[in-house]
């Protein structure tokens, strides 16, 4: 364990597996638990997907313990989820709230003359395998770390399918969590 609030997420309340938080989202406790551990161990954090910010609240609060470093950046297609997720953000650290389309986004930073990388990459956003399959085409270009796929393996969504057409099989499985390196 990295630290006690690293060991608390594992024994957060839940409602149908899922933890029990006043931020509103679906995560399991080992996923947190995963999220924050990877956050801790990352500079440049890039999120695809945020909701109302409970994944974004666990990554800040593992960059605050782990001394501040770096940045994230959080983009949601709708800006009243931005605007949520900014007032359940906690700790004062470097985030760029984005509201956009992540296809689009990705596509753009592609084509900067000098695009940004990211350590981690975090992707919980529209979960049909025709719009996986062309974010994972582009996202996967921007990983300098592992990418991490939010419900990878449940079975009525697209994204596992489309995201091993395109990189193989995960690496890990942690939860619903696709992991890639």
């Amino acid at each position: 364990m990295l630290n006690e609030y690293h060991d608390s997420l594992l024994h957060l309340p839940t409602e149908n597996g899922v933890i029990k938080s006043d931020i509103k989202g679906w995560l399991q406790p080992v996923e947190a638990h995963y999220l924050y551990e990877c956050a801790y161990q990352s500079s440049t954090i890039l999120e695809l997907g945020c909701y109302h910010g409970l994944s974004t609240s666990i990554m800040a609060q593992a960059k605050y313990d782990a001394g501040n470093k770096g940045s994230i950046t959080t983009l949601d297609v709708f800006e009243k989820n931005i605007l949520q997720t900014k007032q359940n953000i906690k700790v004062d650290i470097n985030i760029n709230y984005v509201t956009a389309d992540a296809i689009n986004y990705v596509m753009e930073l592609n084509q900067k003359p000098l695009p940004e990388f990211y350590d981690l990459i975090f992707i919980d956003a529209n979960h049909t395998y025709e719009w996986m399959k062309l974010l994972t085409k582009n996202v996967h270009i921007l990983s300098e770390g592992k990418i991490v796929f939010h419900d990878f393996f449940h079975r009525n969504t697209g994204v596992q399918k489309a995201v091993e057409e395109i990189l193989g099989p995960p690496k890990h499985k942690v939860g619903s969590i696709g992991v890639y390196e």
